[in-house]
């Protein structure tokens, strides 16, 4: 029996490819297939508009824009989506500003798979 995948298409938005490529290596692993990357918001728009991801795991800190501007662009335009807020910076500010913005989550870096199984799982769960 397959398992049905609501959360698919996943996008990550993230300025280091070694944590893009980290974080699909997990999705990955966890049997997620539809993955989706991008470097920084610029490139995000386009793959936003054409895959319409469920799950997006965004950078708070991105070179072109600030990630919580960002969040609030996808919850003005895509407010069905799920953004997983990332960080290397976890302070208590932090996690709650996101939260306040609309994130269904945060992930401080570094992140390992059992974080993200853990946060996906959540998000099963609400989907």
């Amino acid at each position: 029996m397959e398992l049905v995948r609501p959360l698919e298409p996943i996008l990550i938005i993230d300025d280091v490819e070694d944590v893009r490529s980290y974080l699909i290596d997990i999705l990955e692993n966890l049997g997620f297939e539809e993955v989706y990357e991008s470097e920084d918001f610029k490139s995000a728009m386009p793959l936003m508009a054409e895959k319409l991801p469920n799950v997006i795991f965004l950078d708070i800190e991105l070179p072109d824009t600030d990630g919580t501007q960002i969040l609030e662009y996808i919850n003005d335009n895509y407010p069905n989506v799920h953004v997983i807020m990332c960080s290397g910076h976890n302070s208590l500010e932090n996690v709650q500003n996101t939260w306040e913005l609309g994130a269904k989550g945060f992930i401080a870096k570094p992140f390992n798979a059992k974080k993200v199984d853990s946060v996906m799982k959540r998000l099963e769960m609400i989907a």
